[in-house]
C-alpha cells in the first residue's frame, strides 16, 4: 500500500462529501422510531438531505479523517447532533439522551486502521469543538466486548447490525473520559460533563496516531 498523509476535518456544509461509506448510507439514529429498527438502514439520499439540514444549524455536524490525495469519502468519521435529530436512538435499551446533551451517534471507520486510535482522535475532535461552544455535556451510547447470552430480541438486532450503527466500544469512550451514567449489559449510555477534565490529544499525538498505518487509495 501507497503511505499516504490524512488529516482531521470538520464536516460542513461544503465537506459533506468527505464522509466515510457507511456513514454516508446509514439511517438508522435518523429513522422514524415508530418504524421498523433495521428497515431503510442503506439510504444515502436520506441522509444526505439530513445531513444539509443539520449543517445549516450547526457548525459542523461531526469529524472525518481523510486522505488529501483524494477529493471524496473517507477513512473515518464521527456525527455529533442534538437529541432531537436522532429519533432513532430511542431503540436503544438506556435511552433517552439526557436533554442537556450533545449526542455522539455513529463512527464509522475502515478495518484496516480500526483499534489504532484513529476513533480517539475524532472524539477528541468532537469534545474539542462542542467544549468552545459552551455545551454542558456530551453524550454516546457504547458497546461492551464482553456481552451476556441473554439479550432482548431488539439488543441482538442492535448488537448484530453494530457495523451498520455505528456503535463505539465503552472502552474507547472511557478512555476519552466519558463515564457511564445508565448501564446496561450490552449497550450502556456514557456521558462527559464539558469542559472535560481530561486533557485532550495534543497536535502532536493526533500526528502520530494519523501516521500510525500505511492507507492505501480508495
Amino acid at each position: 500500500m501507497a503511505l499516504r498523509h490524512v488529516r482531521v476535518i470538520p464536516l460542513e456544509a461544503a465537506t459533506l462529501d468527505r464522509i466515510h461509506r457507511t456513514t454516508a448510507r446509514s439511517v438508522f439514529w435518523e429513522l422514524d422510531p415508530l418504524g421498523d429498527a433495521f428497515s431503510g438502514t442503506d439510504s444515502d439520499v436520506d441522509k444526505a438531505a439530513w445531513l444539509l439540514s443539520l449543517a445549516y444549524e450547526q457548525p459542523a455536524v461531526g469529524f472525518s479523517i481523510v486522505d488529501p490525495a483524494t477529493t471524496v469519502g473517507a477513512h473515518a468519521s464521527l456525527l455529533m447532533c442534538p437529541p432531537s435529530a436522532a429519533p432513532g436512538a430511542v431503540r436503544m435499551p438506556t435511552a433517552p439522551f439526557s436533554a442537556d446533551a450533545f449526542c455522539l451517534t455513529s463512527l464509522h471507520i475502515d478495518a484496516a486502521v480500526e483499534g489504532i486510535g484513529w476513533e480517539a482522535v475524532l472524539i477528541d475532535a468532537a469534545v474539542a469543538a462542542l467544549t468552545q461552544r459552551s455545551l454542558p455535556a456530551v453524550e454516546a451510547f457504547g458497546l461492551r466486548s464482553d456481552l451476556p447470552e441473554d439479550l432482548t430480541r431488539m439488543c441482538r438486532q442492535l448488537v448484530a447490525n453494530r457495523s451498520t450503527i455505528g456503535l463505539m466500544p465503552v472502552d474507547v469512550l472511557e478512555s476519552a473520559g466519558f463515564r457511564i451514567v445508565a448501564d446496561h449489559p450490552a449497550i450502556p449510555r456514557l456521558r462527559l460533563e464539558l469542559p472535560p477534565v481530561h486533557d485532550l490529544l495534543t497536535e502532536r499525538e493526533i500526528a502520530d496516531l494519523l501516521a500510525a498505518v500505511s492507507v492505501g487509495g480508495r
